[in-house]
């Protein structure tokens, strides 16, 4: 079995901090959308809704553990993480935006269509993609010192 040195008992915990906010996170969305529903207001088709609630749970787990250092630190697996969140973010939001230059609208009758649901979904690889840089150049300006 081969160890981790730099992992700790600290990361643990806050690996289970992040966990417990993503949960929260979760039953927030669940319950705003059920009242959403429960009121008639369709703000999506029903794949969008989920497929939306899913990716902004992992943004909020993924990013706090970014940010609060229990993500990365396992190897230099840094890059290639922020690469490819950078690369999907990059494909969603061209597509969405080439989809809004073709005349696609982002909402029809108050609902997202496909164009504003690739928009949405891109906020996700975006937010994980800036949260790995921020860090980055936090983590290397703090080694200059």
């Amino acid at each position: 079995m081969i160890k981790n040195k730099r992992f700790d008992e600290r990361q643990l915990i806050i690996r289970g901090e992040i966990f417990f906010h993503g949960l929260v996170a979760a039953l927030a969305l669940l319950l705003i959308n059920a009242f959403l529903t429960g009121s008639n207001i369709v703000w999506a088709s029903g794949f969008h809704q989920n497929i939306i609630i899913i990716t902004l749970i992992g943004m909020v787990v993924i990013v706090e553990a970014i940010l609060r250092d229990a993500f990365f630190g396992m190897g230099q697996i840094r890059w290639p993480i922020i690469g490819t969140f950078g690369v999907v973010a990059v494909v969603l939001l061209a597509w969405g935006v080439g989809s809004c230059l073709r005349g696609y609208a982002l909402v029809y009758e108050g609902s997202l269509t496909d164009s504003g649901f690739l928009l949405v979904a891109a906020v996700m690889p975006v937010a994980v993609a800036v949260a790995g840089l921020v860090k980055e150049i936090i983590e290397w300006r703090g080694s200059e010192d």
